[in-house]
């Protein structure tokens, strides 16, 4: 039998369309490093250094902690502004100069769960859901973690970068989860994936030849790979708080997370770039590179773009222009043309609760959504704006065309902000 969750939504067999190797990007002209807009950049380097390839450029403090930021490629430093906003620009010089993290002093598997953690900072090693970063989501759990669940689940239709990335370095995805493993403290780890994806036998094959591996064979249903979702699917839990999964006792990684540890402690390669899917090219840009470069490599002309969306067409985000940068967690590129995807205008919700229907998360979001718009966060938060997960489903569903899931991260903005 194969694992799933209530609600959600059946849109396509991603795993049965061809989708081309990976390829690496090349061309680039600019790199334009930056930070969550919660921090403040603080560079190390000033306009007109020379910096090489995997460099530490700057840092940001999070989560009482500074974490680094690197350049994928060597280049002069054009300019290096600090604070909130503030950037690092790169002018790559096509040289193969490179500056990886200091080596480690002992073997990966003999690291304690406080070194690791410290690696997994010092890389700047990101993370889907709650937590923008992997040691910030270890350090939730502080030692409390029961259940590892590594998340090897196609993310969303169209994007197979994870799919990619696991057919291509399978190897780093199973020596990446045992340090994880070791900085959770756990002596398991669960594998979640499609029971129907291409790379299904590969890993189960893994899994059988370690005993510290358990397989869990998913079925095929966005947003499978959602934290949320996912404790749901593998534990039977349910979480109110989609920003605080550490309360289930269970800690989810996805394949990206477990590669980037593995890079860091074996290879001394920092978290500065990632493969990303653009229709069924998949390319391993570096960080900060624009995604018109991206889009130039194959093949597109930016200017035809209409819209182009950071992510896929769920749970991407509409960019401001076509050089704005890939960051950490861009694993797809959308792009609509003129006339594609153009929405019907809104009409008034008729409470047909098809929304209520797929919702992952089982909240109400056209009575989110509603009291969003009437600027009635504190309603909001009172009935589980924290459990959404922005998944998307409700907008994809809803007759009316309400922008559900836009009123609802409005919300969550308001109320976490009005916390600090």
């Amino acid at each position: 039998m194969a694992y799933t969750f209530s609600g959600g939504l059946d849109l396509q067999h991603s795993g049965k369309t061809p989708a081309k190797n990976v390829t690496v990007l090349t061309g680039v002209e600019r790199l334009t490093l930056t930070v969550p807009d919660d921090a403040e950049l603080e560079p190390c380097v000033s306009a007109g250094d020379h910096v090489a390839a995997y460099g530490c450029v700057g840092s940001f403090e999070r989560g009482g902690a500074r974490i680094p930021v690197y350049t994928a490629l060597s280049g002069k430093i054009e300019r290096a502004e600090p604070g909130k906003n503030g950037c690092i620009t790169v002018i790559p010089d096509g040289s193969d100069e490179k500056q990886p993290l200091p080596p480690l002093q002992k073997p990966a598997a003999e690291l304690s769960p406080d070194e690791v953690t410290d690696l997994l900072r010092t890389a700047a090693v990101p993370c889907r859901g709650s937590y923008g970063y992997a040691f910030e989501r270890v350090r939730a759990a502080a030692g409390g973690t029961m259940r590892f669940i590594l998340n090897c689940c196609e993310s969303e239709p169209g994007v197979y970068s994870r799919r990619k990335l696991i057919e291509e370095d399978m190897k780093s995805v199973i020596d990446g989860a045992k340090l994880l493993m070791i900085a959770l403290d756990v002596r398991r780890c669960e594998i979640a994936v499609e029971k129907d994806a291409p790379y299904y036998g590969a890993i189960s094959a893994a899994a059988r030849r370690d005993p510290l591996f358990e397989l869990h064979a998913m079925k095929r249903r966005y947003p499978q790979d959602e934290e949320v979702a996912m404790i749901y699917a593998v534990t039977g839990t349910r979480l109110s708080d989609a920003s605080r999964p550490e309360r289930s006792k269970c800690c989810v990684f996805d394949a990206e997370t477990a590669v980037a540890a593995y890079r860091a402690a074996v290879l001394g390669v920092p978290y500065c770039e990632r493969i990303v899917t653009f229709e069924d090219n998949n390319v391993l840009c570096p960080v900060g590179a624009p995604i018109s470069a991206l889009l130039d490599f194959c093949g597109v002309d930016p200017g035809d773009a209409d819209r182009i969306i950071d992510g896929g067409p769920m749970r991407g985000r509409l960019c401001k222009t076509a050089d704005d940068p890939i960051g950490p967690l861009t694993d797809a590129v959308t792009v609509f043309y003129p006339g594609d995807g153009d929405i019907p205008a809104m009409s008034p919700c008729t409470r047909c609760g098809r929304c209520v229907a797929v919702c992952p998360s089982r909240i109400m979001p056209y009575y989110l959504a509603e009291n969003s718009r009437k600027k009635k966060y504190a309603v909001c938060d009172t009935y589980g704006v924290r459990a959404c997960t922005e998944c998307g489903c409700c907008d994809y569903v809803c007759p009316a065309y309400i922008p559900i899931k836009r009123l609802i991260r409005t919300a969550k903005l308001r109320v976490e902000g009005s916390e600090e």
